[in-house]
């Protein structure tokens, strides 16, 4: 499979990332500027651009290994230029830099458009994607014995021995992204030494996640510390596995109903992980 003629693929630098987020805001997607740099920057990420020969891009596509787990995510073909196998070229190359990497679980979410492509390449559904608004005035309390605090990057390493196993893969990138941004607190739940949870609060997108917790009562608390951050947000939403059996049970038990999008998509073997200790991701792209 190869581009049609005039156009090349290449990596992507730091330098693409407006014109990325202009082919997001074209599709419907918010430009989460961060999330690009960490799809683009790290030596465990690589982003590939299609461009015209004067330099105008006309496809993305990213990998994030966070080994043995491997997301494929920002696959976007402009929209005068779809149909001509643009994709397969972005989505191969993308595949390849996961399995280089040591991946041997490939995950996504897919729209409706691009499912056929990724079921062409081995991705097969898995679940759907879900989305669950937690409005203020939700009948949550804090449980006892629980201490929220602000991670900063002295608790880095134990986030991280607490995160790999519960997600499936070593996201050290965006866990040290997350402790050292000012503007978006992550609580850490503990009970005396022990990290038991944790969320990252993303007060500019009015968003929960990642966020993790090993229980539903201390899921809750970390909602409840999460709300009183934001009193001026009437909400906050979070991306919950539908997998997360126990997780979406609770929220139903609070009046709420997370309402399904997309399609979560996998290729390879299942590797160990808790999907029920998963509340909420942060983007697709980075899981």
């Amino acid at each position: 499979m190869s581009l049609p003629h005039g156009l090349s693929l290449r990596t992507a630098d730091p330098t693409d990332m407006a014109a990325i987020g202009d082919m997001r805001e074209q599709v419907g997607w918010s430009t989460h500027e961060w999330a690009l740099r960490l799809a683009i920057e790290p030596a465990s990420a690589r982003c590939y651009v299609v461009e015209t020969g004067d330099k105008r891009l006309v496809a993305v596509g990213s990998g994030v290994a966070y080994a043995p787990l491997g997301l494929v995510g920002n696959m976007i073909v402009v929209e005068d230029q779809r149909r001509r196998g643009i994709g397969g070229v972005v989505l191969k190359a993308v595949i390849g830099f996961l399995e280089g990497a040591g991946c041997t679980r490939l995950e996504l979410f897919a729209t409706d458009q691009g499912r056929p492509l990724y079921a062409r390449h081995g991705f097969d559904p898995i679940e759907p994607g879900s989305l669950a608004r937690l409005p203020r005035g939700l009948p949550i309390t804090s449980a006892d014995g629980l201490l929220v605090t602000d991670a900063d990057a002295t608790v880095l390493d134990r986030l991280a021995a607490y995160d790999t196993p519960r997600f499936g893969g070593a996201r050290v990138p965006l866990l040290q992204a997350m402790v050292t941004d000012s503007t978006r607190p992550t609580l850490v739940a503990t009970r005396g030494e022990e990290v038991v949870g944790y969320g990252w609060l993303r007060v500019d997108a009015e968003r929960i996640g990642p966020w993790l917790a090993d229980a539903p009562e201390v899921a809750e608390t970390i909602l409840a510390e999460a709300l009183r951050r934001v009193p001026d947000r009437d909400a906050l939403t979070a991306n919950i596995p539908i997998s997360n059996r126990r997780g979406v049970e609770w929220l139903r038990g609070l009046g709420v109903v997370p309402d399904p999008w997309d399609v979560r998509m996998a290729r390879g073997a299942p590797v160990p992980r808790r999907e029920d200790a998963i509340y909420g991701n942060s983007v697709g792209a980075l899981g």
